[in-house]
């Protein structure tokens, strides 16, 4: 019953945002005020770095679960809770990324700009990648609970999907950050894509050991 109602709040709050902003486009409603100040952008890069952290740390996990080296310190029913909250982490992060920045005084974002891939005026390649990686990463959230109806299998197969969503939000903070050319992100992002990058390499390497070996 909550979850019916919390989703009804946030598909109406997305309607009336997504209204209103085809309402100020066409004049018939006038645009909201937005606060003076550029600590909005501030937030809204602050909420979006540590987006990409949670979903990395996620990732990360993700490949360690699949190692079942974790299997032996957290049972693995705790072990996925864990991986699911991470998921769900980065996602509110990221609406919060987003809700804040629409209430950027300079860059004047409204939903349309938001949600619709390619509607950005800044960097609209760039702001599209990061909006197709917030859709695919609710979509994998979602899939937590569907596990059951969809089959292991299927939902390891979409599971791979994280890979793509790391990717395009990497590539969104990259090429549509204003603090990119900082050394100390420019550090961060390479962190980040490394460890990853181990992570597969060892997963890719166990994975390998483990096959059975075949007769020449």
């Amino acid at each position: 019953m909550r979850k019916t109602i919390l989703s009804g709040l946030v598909a109406g709050t997305l309607l009336v945002l997504l209204l209103g902003a085809i309402g100020a486009r066409l004049g018939v409603v006038a645009a909201p005020p937005r606060p003076d100040g550029p600590w909005m952008w501030v937030a809204t890069r602050a909420a979006g770095v540590t987006a990409l952290l949670a979903l990395t740390l996620d990732v990360a996990l993700g490949l360690v679960l699949s190692t079942g080296v974790l299997d032996a310190w957290l049972a693995r029913a705790r072990s996925l809770e864990l991986h699911r909250t991470l998921s769900a982490t980065a996602l509110a992060l990221t609406a919060g990324h987003v809700l804040v920045l629409l209430l950027d005084p300079f860059i004047r974002y409204d939903a349309l700009d938001v949600a619709v891939p390619g509607m950005s005026s800044y960097r609209p390649w760039a702001v599209a990648a990061g909006i197709g990686a917030a859709y695919l990463a609710l979509v994998i959230h979602v899939s937590f609970g569907l596990r059951a109806r969809i089959g292991a299998r299927w939902w390891r197969r979409l599971h791979y999907g994280s890979f793509a969503v790391l990717v395009g939000a990497l590539g969104h903070g990259i090429a549509a950050g204003s603090d990119t050319g900082r050394t100390g992100m420019q550090v961060l992002y390479v962190i980040l894509a490394g460890v990853v990058g181990a992570l597969v390499a060892l997963r890719a390497v166990l994975a390998v050991g483990a096959a059975p070996a075949t007769e020449p």
